[in-house]
């Protein structure tokens, strides 16, 4: 099995700042259910999905025209390994970016996230897949499960079922709290020496807990705007 590249995995344990300002959440992180939200994850999601079709089909245009020139692009391009959202567990859809020769084969079939540890190396990427990391490409299919109810647009990013486990361990609540999201709240942290840090992702869960819809919504779409400028940038490492 694949080695575990350490930083697949930067989220830390909660701060004592942390655990002081949100400390009712620690005491009852149970979170009901907000309709407005769901319906706005599913009718946004689900546009979106038909709006990026000519995308989705550019990348599978592009795999397919690299995998009859070059053995080493072969394989499939959309995998699926188990992941955690709202403490259930779900199969995560993307497109691979990792070579099929360092895929874990036996992984793979028991949908192990460790079936494509060897992504986090870029000199183990596919050509397309240099391209689909770069740009978060690789994370369209989970529009798919923003459809299907296993996550929401705007959520703290899904863990796989290992990760998750040790998320917990480390005493975080959000992840069990809420369902998981296309566009974390820590996401526009990336490439900084605050990314992994928790309390963003308490202050959403707090939000999702006490905001009323509307400005909820609002919230969540300044949010994934963030998180669209880091798409546009190219941070995905």
């Amino acid at each position: 099995m694949a080695s575990e590249p350490t930083q697949a995995f930067p989220h830390l344990a909660p701060t004592q700042a942390v655990r002081e300002s949100y400390g009712e959440l620690f005491l009852d992180h149970q979170v009901p259910n907000r309709p407005a939200k769901e319906a706005f994850d599913r009718l946004v999601g689900g546009t979106v999905l038909l709006a990026v079709a000519p995308v989705v089909l550019a990348i599978a245009i592009a795999h397919a025209f690299l995998a009859t020139i070059l053995p080493s692009e072969r394989g499939p391009l959309l995998i699926s390994y188990t992941a955690v959202s709202r403490g259930l567990k779900f199969q995560k859809y993307k497109f691979r970016v990792v070579r099929r020769a360092h895929v874990d084969s036996a992984a793979a079939l028991a949908r192990d996230w460790h079936a494509y540890a060897a992504e986090w190396d870029p000199a183990r990427r596919t050509l397309l897949g240099h391209v689909l990391k770069k740009f978060y490409l690789d994370e369209i299919p989970q529009l798919i499960n923003v459809v299907l109810g296993n996550m929401s647009l705007v959520g703290p990013r899904p863990l796989a079922l290992h990760h998750y486990e040790r998320d917990c361990a480390q005493g975080n609540i959000q992840r069990a709290a809420i369902k998981a999201g296309l566009f974390g709240p820590s996401q526009a942290l990336k490439g900084t020496p605050r990314y992994g840090e928790q309390d963003d992702e308490y202050k959403y869960l707090h939000a999702m807990k006490s905001m009323p819809p509307g400005r909820l919504i609002l919230y969540d779409l300044r949010l994934i705007g963030l998180g669209m400028l880091r798409v546009a940038q190219g941070k995905g490492l």
